[in-house]
């Protein structure tokens, strides 16, 4: 039944609990915004997919796992909550996509109050990726976590890339930020209030 909910084969579904260690569910992400209509008691949307709620402390190498285990079966693993738990758990989301953006399109990832549609912010983000190519790693409504797929080579120009995709709301030393994302070896999170 979750397989043919979630669009996930059923095989791959069983495999990723194993993985996990853990059940899976439908995927949700809470309601964004109200619209024009009445609104859902759950508050909460369910998507095609299947989300793991997992321990916070595994979870980028449970992601990382995923898409080395599924990407062969067009599924993408995320974190899709960056909310902790009371009992450190996380949650893990797949979908069926050959398409990384699409868990930005999922999510309905956008700018907040900086206003900017997921659309605008998947082009910043396709600019950005064709000089520092790079993966998702979490994937919310109004943030991203997200690794070069190479160490750059010169982190002053890397840093002003990663500024133009997610401006910092405070003056910044650009050569500071970058001493910072050569720090994190490439990883980055993002968020827009």
């Amino acid at each position: 039944m979750l397989s043919e909910k979630s669009g996930i084969e059923a095989t791959v579904i069983d495999e990723a609990e194993k993985i996990a260690k853990t059940q899976a569910t439908r995927f949700q992400r809470n309601v964004i915004q109200p619209v024009k209509q009445e609104m859902p008691t759950t508050k909460t949307v369910e998507l095609p997919g299947i989300s793991l709620l997992v321990d916070h402390a595994v979870i980028e190498k449970l992601v990382d796992s995923l898409n080395d285990k599924f990407s062969c079966r067009q599924c993408l693993s995320f974190i899709s909550n960056d909310d902790t738990r009371s009992d450190a758990k996380q949650t893990i989301s797949m979908i069926k996509s050959g398409d990384k953006y699409n868990t930005l399109r999922f999510q309905e990832t956008r700018g907040g109050s900086y206003r900017f549609a997921t659309d605008s912010l998947i082009i910043k983000l396709q600019l950005f990726e064709k000089k520092y190519p790079f993966h998702f790693i979490g994937v919310g409504d109004d943030w991203l976590l997200i690794k070069t797929e190479n160490k750059p080579a010169d982190w002053l120009d890397f840093a002003e890339e990663v500024l133009k995709v997610c401006p910092l709301e405070e003056k910044v030393d650009t050569a500071e930020y970058a001493k910072g994302l050569m720090h994190d070896e490439g990883k980055i999170s993002m968020w827009w209030d």
